[in-house]
């Protein structure tokens, strides 16, 4: 029995599109008559399918969209009434900030941050061996 690849993409590109459109796993399943292994499957083949240049669009996109948030909070900040407004704006912004940095490959863990930190602390107690100070 010949494997019908053309088949195999269309179900793997609507198992895909439902997936992003927020349907679980399991329900996609139930709509197609496909165990999780199988979805699980068809969304990895859509996923290779997209390629790269796919993926820097999405990237794209979603950076793009990150901004267009950011800047509609920092608009929401100046027009924001109560401190109560603020506050919670000025912590949607810093989440934003945050998805962005993430998205961008730049969210440094923070057992990393305070490992460094401990280094250079101790490093400025301990007396420069060239210097002696």
């Amino acid at each position: 029995m010949a494997i019908n690849y053309d088949e195999l993409d269309r179900e793997a590109e609507k198992v895909y599109n439902l997936w992003k459109k927020g349907v679980n796993r399991k329900a996609i399943g139930r709509r197609y008559g496909m165990s999780l292994d199988v979805v699980n499957r068809r969304l990895s083949r859509a996923r290779k399918n997209l390629g790269e240049d796919a993926l820097a669009d999405m990237r794209t996109d979603t950076e793009s969209s990150l901004d267009d948030l950011i800047r509609e909070s920092h608009q929401n900040l100046r027009n924001a009434e109560t401190v109560m407004e603020r506050n919670s704006i000025i912590r949607t912004i810093a989440d934003l900030k945050m998805r962005k940095a993430k998205l961008l490959g730049l969210e440094m863990p923070s057992k990393v941050t305070l490992e460094m930190e401990q280094a250079l602390q101790l490093l400025h107690t301990q007396p420069d061996p060239v210097w002696g100070e």
